[in-house]
């Protein structure tokens, strides 16, 4: 049960960062289904009419407007900087945001490692060993941590506030024995949940990246 319970959490984690949907309110003949992070950019600056624009895109031909309802989509791929990392920092800064997680795919770990005006590679002569990899970034604003997630969408990096995003569950992880037949004993483990955006506008999305 311990496995399907891993199982069940990597499920969830890939419904949040990998895929792009639209939360569904759900109705007797339709599943409920839960917004993914991407689709909780975009709203308005509480008490305004004016646009957060807590992300970044490469013309999206639909785009997320912060309430989960819209998933994003269309655009152009471009490559992943640091200009637009820094433009994404600077924009949490302005919302009041304090994010210490970027997350990103394999590949954009490899490209950030390599940006200016962090630590760059060196040798440790002891052990014989080349420090390649920047896991801190430290901005103008705060320190970050570039964070890979091999679920995380591979067209997308997400500079994260961690306090403001959670699980919400109306069913938390259970248990139930279900009927004996023959020698097999079945259980059934579930979960029913929500991301729970508390205030998107603290994090930032940047779109469209080259994968």
């Amino acid at each position: 049960m311990a496995k399907v319970g891993k199982e069940l959490k990597r499920d969830i984690e890939y419904a949040n960062i990998a895929l792009d949907n639209a939360k569904v309110a759900g109705s007797s003949g339709t599943a409920r289904e839960s917004g993914s992070v991407s689709t909780y950019y975009g709203g308005d600056i509480p008490g305004t009419s004016t646009a957060a624009a807590n992300f970044s895109d490469g013309g999206l031909s639909a785009d997320p407007v912060g309430t989960g309802g819209t998933a994003p989509a269309g655009g152009t791929n471009r490559t992943f900087t640091e200009s637009l990392l820094k433009a994404g920092l600077k924009k949490c800064y302005d919302l009041g945001g304090n994010p210490k997680v970027v997350l990103m795919s394999a590949s954009h770990k490899q490209i950030a490692s390599g940006f200016n005006g962090i630590a760059t590679s060196f040798q440790n002569a002891d052990d014989k060993r080349v420090i390649g990899a920047v896991d801190v970034y430290v901005s103008d604003f705060s320190e970050v941590s570039f964070v890979p997630d091999r679920h995380q969408n591979a067209n997308r990096v997400d500079i994260l506030d961690m306090e403001y995003w959670g699980i919400a569950y109306l069913r938390p992880f259970q248990t139930t024995v279900l009927g004996k037949t023959g020698d097999n004993d079945k259980r059934l483990m579930l979960a029913e949940w929500t991301l729970e955006a508390k205030n998107p506008n603290s994090s930032f999305g940047i779109f469209n990246l080259t994968a």
